[in-house]
């Protein structure tokens, strides 16, 4: 065999073998094909369309506000100064 026979040989098996793992590369990739979630599509296009139907406020639910009434005022002792004047007198406890 010539020199030139096996070098042509094996320029020719390598560029199969090169070409034979870009196709399967290929296949891969382009076997993957996106399908649609039939559910998803379904599920979105109810919700979509969803109108929910309006709330009446029942009257009957609603009372009257009633005020608390209003505390009375505090009372002060009319004789408030007496009892200051006896606390001021009381003898201071010590131990």
């Amino acid at each position: 065999m010539s020199i030139a026979r096996i070098a042509l040989g094996s320029v020719s098996s390598k560029t199969s073998l090169a070409s034979y793992r870009f196709a399967a590369v290929r296949t891969i990739a382009s076997t993957s094909i996106v399908q649609k979630d039939v559910v998803q599509e379904l599920y979105l296009k109810e919700l979509k369309g969803y109108k929910p139907a309006p709330v009446k406020a029942d009257e009957s639910q609603v009372k009257d506000l009633k005020l608390p009434a209003a505390p009375a005022a505090p009372t002060v002792d009319a004789d408030l100064a007496e009892q200051l004047a006896a606390y001021d007198k009381a003898p201071v406890e010590s131990q």
